[in-house]
């Protein structure tokens, strides 16, 4: 066994967050991060109708169906297959979610301008070239915002996942020039050696005036 995998399966073993997984029966540590996002700032509900892109294997989306219950709508996208929740209110596309034909099939079940919270967890395959790994994760980013701008309601939230560097601060500004309030949150969860944070995303505005400096909250 090649040692680069021998250490992360050790590291995964002394990972308490890893444990509580699977003694919970969470498809992915993932869901600890949305939880503690979501004691943070409240962002789903009962009856929330959420995004999940980027679901696979299943973390976020458990715990969103689990707080939005079953008068919810949960639509989760992935290219990797999502096996079954056992949720009524989940509801799965497999689609890349660089496709350009991922609006139409979302519009099958959502109308535009009608969701409440939309997700991002995304991450590229990683290279282990920072550079690289950061051009495309804000890629990915930038995706998700476009998605968010077609199907949020006025007053509704993103939560998205930035590598930190050289174009994250560019991709904050243009967020924070469709959202009231912009904060970045960086959850207990995540791992320690990760460049990770989330920008949550607070009231669509469903335009894009130029930003205020004092709307990008440190």
């Amino acid at each position: 066994m090649p040692d680069v995998k021998r250490r992360w399966i050790e590291e995964r073993k002394r990972d308490v967050y890893h444990r509580k997984a699977k003694e919970l029966g969470y498809r992915s540590r993932a869901a600890f991060k949305l939880m503690q996002i979501d004691k943070a700032f409240r962002l789903l509900k009962q009856g929330s109708r959420v995004i999940d892109l980027g679901s696979s294997p299943g973390g976020w989306t458990q715990y969103a169906a689990e707080i939005t219950g079953p008068e919810g709508l949960i639509i989760a996208v992935d290219a990797a297959d999502l096996k079954d929740l056992g949720m009524k209110q989940v509801k799965f596309i497999r689609a890349d979610v660089m496709s350009p034909d991922l609006e139409s099939s979302m519009s099958r079940t959502l109308s535009p301008g009608s969701v409440d919270l939309v997700m991002s967890d995304l991450a590229p395959d990683m290279t282990g070239r920072y550079e690289v790994d950061h051009e495309r994760q804000i890629a990915l980013a930038e995706r998700a915002l476009d998605i968010a701008t077609v199907f949020l309601k006025i007053e509704g939230n993103l939560v998205v996942k930035v590598f930190e560097g050289r174009r994250s601060l560019l991709f904050e500004r243009r967020a924070a020039g469709l959202f009231g309030k912009i904060k970045k949150f960086r959850p207990a969860a995540s791992r320690k050696r990760s460049s990770e944070c989330y920008l949550i995303c607070l009231g669509f505005k469903g335009s894009s005036p130029i930003p205020e400096e004092s709307q990008i909250a440190p």
